[in-house]
């Protein structure tokens, strides 16, 4: 195919989603219900399609292809009875100005998102990498690698872009999922704020207060998963709303359980955001006294996140003997205390990574106080229990980049609309409850995730349902001259965070030294890695020139082999080391050439010692037989 019609091909998803939006649109009119449905169904039908297609070994271009055509048709049949108008949006002159406000922001990202490479570390790591290895085998099943997240890790993001990466044969359109996964988490968030009690205002502060945060705004044109677990999360969360005032139907259940199925097969910080959820919706369905509906509800829930979920936790229950992968491993990341004291320090931790400004002495503070608690409950702010090992509290990094960015204008609005929520005499009961819901996706959270210099974009689920509440309070306190001013200040702080954000963050910039139009293809995926540009490009070129077709690979631990598989299509690139027990590495004596993405010494130690070496840096080099 030539390449513009594979790139065509990517509408494919877009019009089986659009389809399947009119599908299961209710005659209610309420199409942010429907959105979130279809894309719920989308997702969950692709990552079963994934597993089947692994069981026989299709994972390849036409059984993908055939697969979307299917599904945009039968999504097609199925609307063409039911296609309406949606309802007309009505807003007021301020509401007007905060939509503008957000189109801007949100164009400005696609912008972006399209005309970067994806440059994340940690996708150069092992997200992207795996998706390159299951095309090579036809499967998912684990297979030699010395870098063992890109086996334990859950792969529902990577199951998304692998149908972008098959479609349109490159991977030119992958940040596109984190932008879509940040509009669907604004309308979700929207939707919530509308469910409990807020106005046209009120929802657009607080999908506003979501999509500017820097970490959303950088992740927004990113291959992380952070926001595509986030946003399954806040689905959840205003699916569950939905059965706060009524008995849950059949295709409330589903759509329930297909979205906590994807949170749980997507990323594993999600799970504590959701935990609450479910907890809230099995209780407002308890009160409407359906015993036994709720307890079938909540096992089809169960259900659906065992059928997403289960067969990747399964593959790596078979590799390492635990669905947790390698003893240790959960324990380098998840606390290790769980007593009140060590989990209060964590959570002020948290929150106040979140807080971090430019102004130091705001900074002193705000970590003092947390400081000063934690000696005063006797819990050592770095404890190790709770702390990751690489990390020391307090973290000083202010700066716009994707992987620490706090989002402390954000942060503020949420813990206030939380606090406020909390301890406000006359709420509405739903209010009330959905803010404990909030507290406890915070309060799991502490409990769970060990504080880490990385830890703002683990912990935005939780931040993101306590979101709704500042679009609850924004429209309570509108007609408040005072506090309606403090609202439109900080709403004004948070588009300028966000916009400088996506301007100047790291490590993809719209503009100034760095920017994405000023560097080429090859400088963009090496951002985070400059210095190892050049080197592997010779790497890369000596190989194309010795026309060899299977080379070994000795990678170390931190750096990438994803620009080999991209760069080296027609080359057969194999491990010969291995940390996986059911994966043995491939014999050295089974390859033309060996690459070495590692130390001096650790590739001395690989290359036999008849083979002549080509070094071209202290961390690249190719080796061939004599």
């Amino acid at each position: 195919m030539m390449p513009t019609a594979r790139t065509l091909l990517a509408l494919l998803p877009l019009a089986a989603l659009v389809f399947t939006v009119f599908a299961l649109r209710p005659s209610s009119q309420d199409t942010r219900q429907a959105v979130i449905r279809a894309a719920a169904t989308v997702a969950g039908v692709t990552v079963v399609v994934v597993e089947l297609l692994s069981l026989v070994g299709w994972i390849s271009t036409w059984p993908v292809i055939v697969y979307w055509l299917l599904f945009a048709g039968v999504s097609a049949f199925f609307a063409r009875r039911r296609l309406r108008m949606p309802e007309r949006l009505v807003l007021t002159n301020w509401g007007k100005v905060l939509a503008g406000a957000i189109g801007v922001l949100v164009l400005a990202e696609l912008v972006l998102a399209l005309a970067s490479s994806p440059n994340n570390f940690d996708s150069n790591h092992y997200h992207l990498t795996k998706v390159e290895h299951w095309i090579a085998d036809g499967d998912l099943d684990p297979y030699p690698t010395i870098q063992n997240q890109q086996i334990i890790l859950v792969p529902g993001a990577e199951y998304l872009l692998l149908q972008a990466r098959l479609l349109t044969g490159d991977d030119s359109l992958f940040n596109l999922l984190q932008w879509g996964a940040s509009l669907l988490g604004a309308l979700a968030i929207s939707r919530c704020a509308t469910q409990l009690g807020a106005g046209r205002t009120g929802q657009l502060v607080a999908a506003a207060v979501f999509l500017t945060a820097p970490a959303v705004a950088l992740e927004s044109t990113s291959t992380q998963n952070d926001l595509v677990v986030t946003t399954w999360v806040v689905c959840a969360a205003t699916l569950a709303l939905d059965g706060a005032r009524r008995v849950a139907t059949a295709g409330d259940v589903l759509s329930l359980a297909a979205v906590a199925g994807l949170t749980a097969v997507t990323k594993s910080t999600g799970l504590m955001a959701l935990a609450p959820i479910l907890v809230f919706w099995g209780i407002c369905q308890l009160r409407q006294r359906r015993l036994l509906r709720t307890v079938g509800a909540g096992l089809a829930v169960i259900a659906g996140m065992a059928v997403l979920a289960g067969p990747a936790l399964l593959r790596v229950n078979e590799a390492f003997g635990s669905p947790l992968g390698p003893p240790g491993y959960s324990a380098a990341l998840s606390t290790e205390r769980k007593d009140p004291p060590a989990v209060l320090v964590n959570g002020l931790r948290l929150a106040a990574s979140t807080l971090t400004t430019p102004i130091p002495a705001v900074n002193d503070a705000i970590n003092g106080t947390v400081i000063g608690i934690a000696h005063l409950v006797d819990v050592d702010p770095n404890d190790p229990k709770i702390t990751q090992w690489r990390s020391v509290f307090p973290g000083s990094r202010w700066k716009p980049d994707e992987d620490r960015s706090p989002y402390p204008v954000q942060s503020a609005l949420i813990l206030a609309a939380l606090a406020a929520a909390l301890v406000w005499r006359r709420l509405p009961p739903l209010v009330r409850a959905y803010a404990v819901t909030a507290l406890g996706a915070f309060i799991l959270t502490a409990a769970v995730v060990k504080w880490q210099d990385w830890g703002n974009r683990l912990i935005l689920p939780a931040f993101a349902v306590g979101a709704p509440l500042t679009g609850y309070w924004a429209d309570r306190l509108k007609s408040h001259r005072v506090a309606a001013t403090a609202v439109i200040v900080a709403l004004a702080a948070a588009f300028a965070s966000g916009g400088v954000a996506v301007a100047y963050g790291q490590p993809r910039r719209l503009v100034g030294q760095g920017s994405v139009f000023t560097l080429s293809d090859w400088e963009e995926r090496f951002v985070r890695l400059p210095d190892q540009a050049v080197p592997y490009q010779q790497a890369i070129d000596e190989i194309r020139a010795s026309g060899v077709r299977r080379v070994g690979l000795v990678m170390d631990g931190d750096l990438w082999e994803y620009q080999f598989q991209i760069s080296l299509p027609d080359v057969e690139l194999v491990a010969v080391e291995s940390v996986i027990p059911t994966a043995p590495p491939a014999p050295i004596s089974s390859v033309q050439a060996l690459i070495c993405a590692a130390t001096v010494e650790r590739c001395t130690q690989m290359v036999p010692p008849t083979w002549r070496v080509h070094r071209f840096s202290a961390m690249v080099a190719v080796a061939f037989p004599s």
